[in-house]
């Protein structure tokens, strides 16, 4: 071989070397960690064996994975963001009304999975779901495409089959065709009006506020915009004549969360806050009640933990407010059903003013 033959040969042989890692690279692009892109909650997750079947859900969202999808045993993780992380790229007229993404990480190479040998089928049921809503593709850099496959929509039922985890996705329905939302209640004017504890969040941060034996634990990302948030409570005889024959009213209160920037009362947070009460007037037979403006007392459809004389419930809506009731007969000192006045106390200073007067009576005499 020639001289000029070797070195073409050489040169061509670098030339292959150097472009190997970037044709490998375009082969199997980097998957991304939507965590860092606008959806940081995760707020579903599931571990998978190699080959398992399984299914998660969040609100109205649910994945089911089916057998085969994936060949390693997986953690999978359902991911939310802030709709407000994505309505400024929506087109005019939609509002983005859900949005999710996925984290699948392979368990044996610790690898980010961007794409599955089986899909897995995508659920959304929503009020807000209607025939006009468009299913998106987010990028990295937020922007909303949209998928080329539509979703298949039937009511208010959203279902759209996904195989790949390189995009996340956002839900948008036009704006005009979005039930009006519910007012959202001030309860200081609907039977709680006692601001018994408040606190000033910025956008995204946890906090806490307590008031005797209540106290309300916010988690980070509650709020994506600053507010103050208001603990509320009302004499336990507001709601008194609601509740159920033999049952007290041993508790109340109510939230009023004000968004510091539009003003406006918060009905729904983005994650729940969780409400515990510590009482000698806790007992396993307590019952966590609704609250309605009107007054009317309904027991909640998710019955409250109650661990000896500690009552805790995680709250994801300042809607209602609540009540917590006891049988007459387990509160302390109770009288009747209808008062809960502790009659010991009344008792002890009666006779101790009787005893009192005895005495005063004989000196006189004397």
């Amino acid at each position: 071989m020639s001289r000029s033959l070797r070195t073409f040969a050489a040169l061509g042989a670098a030339l292959v070397t150097l472009s190997a890692p970037a044709l490998a690279g375009a082969q199997s692009p980097q998957v991304p960690d939507f965590t860092q892109y606008g959806f940081p909650q995760v707020v579903a997750q599931t571990t998978l064996a190699a080959g398992a079947a399984g299914s998660l859900s969040y609100g109205g969202l649910s994945v089911q994975i089916p057998a085969g999808a994936f060949s390693d045993p997986v953690q999978f993780e359902l991911l939310e963001g802030p709709t407000t992380n994505f309505q400024k790229a929506a087109p005019a007229g939609q509002t983005v009304v859900a949005d999710f993404a996925f984290k699948v990480v392979d368990q044996t190479t610790g690898a980010l999975l961007g794409t599955f040998q089986k899909p897995v089928m995508l659920t959304l049921k929503s009020s807000d779901v209607t025939a006009q809503s468009a299913y998106d593709n987010v990028s990295t850099l937020g922007a909303l495409t949209a998928n080329p496959v539509p979703a298949t929509i039937s009511s208010t039922t959203l279902t759209h089959p996904i195989a790949a985890a390189m995009v996340g996705w956002a839900v948008t329905t036009p704006t005009s065709a979005l039930p009006a939302p519910p007012a959202v209640p001030d309860f200081t004017q609907h039977g709680f009006p006692n601001v018994v504890a408040r606190t000033t969040l910025g956008a995204g941060a946890a906090g806490s506020l307590s008031y005797g034996g209540m106290s309300v634990e916010i988690p980070a990302g509650a709020f994506s915009s600053p507010v103050q948030f208001e603990l509320l409570e009302g004499p336990t005889a507001n709601f008194q004549k609601a509740a159920p024959a033999g049952q007290t009213v041993v508790a109340d209160f109510a939230f009023k969360v004000v968004d510091q920037t539009t003003g406006a009362l918060v009905g729904a947070f983005q994650k729940p806050v969780l409400f515990t009460l510590k009482s000698s007037a806790v007992s396993p037979k307590s019952v966590y009640y609704n609250v309605t403006p009107a007054g009317t007392l309904a027991v909640n459809p998710v019955a409250a933990t109650i661990s000896g004389e500690t009552l805790t419930h995680p709250i994801p809506v300042a809607m209602v407010g609540w009540a917590i009731t006891a049988p007459a007969a387990s509160v302390p000192g109770a009288t009747s059903p209808t008062t809960g006045i502790p009659v010991l106390p009344f008792a002890a200073a009666g006779l101790a003013l009787i005893v009192g007067g005895s005495l005063l009576l004989r000196r006189a005499r004397a």
